[in-house]
């Protein structure tokens, strides 16, 4: 099994990644504690804490320039959607969750 995951990061705080299941190119954008409030309204980080990550990492990203929402996640590939995880700042999981 070879990581085909690319990320790059770029001077206006994004993030691209290439996910290594469908080769999309995902856009994670730099987030603001107010993304955080807002996943935490949608998911109590405290009881699901993937479910807020899932959450909070919809809101930061685009998917081959298109929006996400935590559903699309869903559905997707667990290696993509590792990957797209794996993107997001430490600091911005839920405390006690690991870092993918």
């Amino acid at each position: 099994m070879s990581d085909k995951t690319e990320t790059a990061a770029k001077a206006d705080d994004t993030r691209t990644i290439t996910l290594p299941a469908s080769g999309k190119v995902v856009v994670l954008r730099k987030g603001k504690g107010r993304d955080m409030r807002i996943a935490a309204r949608h998911v109590n980080p405290a009881q699901d804490p993937i479910g807020y990550s899932m959450a909070l990492a919809a809101a930061l990203a685009t998917i081959d320039g298109n929006a996400v929402l935590p559903e699309d996640l869903d559905e997707m590939d667990m290696e993509d959607v590792t990957a797209i995880m794996g993107g997001l700042p430490g600091k911005s999981l839920p405390q006690g969750m690991p870092s993918p």
